[in-house]
């Protein structure tokens, strides 16, 4: 497994109380061209944690980040 030593924090930035999931978000990745949802968790509004992409595949948000970190989106 590759070395993790940062976290990265993003928003989804859509309207406040907006239920999102990991497969909307999956979707809307995919719409802009990515593979797949770039995050690798999900906070749901509840606070429940969803894994979205896994921990072995870099994450694709961050540029010059990627390969040493992992992400959430809340």
């Amino acid at each position: 497994m590759r070395t993790i030593n940062r976290i990265i924090l993003h928003c989804t930035a859509t309207p406040r109380g907006r239920h999102v999931t990991v497969s909307d978000i999956d979707r809307w990745h995919k719409a802009r061209g990515s593979s797949g949802i770039g995050y690798h968790y999900v906070i749901y509004l509840d606070g429940s944690i969803h894994e979205g992409r896994p921990l072995e595949r870099i994450g694709a948000h961050c540029q010059g980040y990627n390969g040493y970190c992992f992400f959430e989106c809340v």
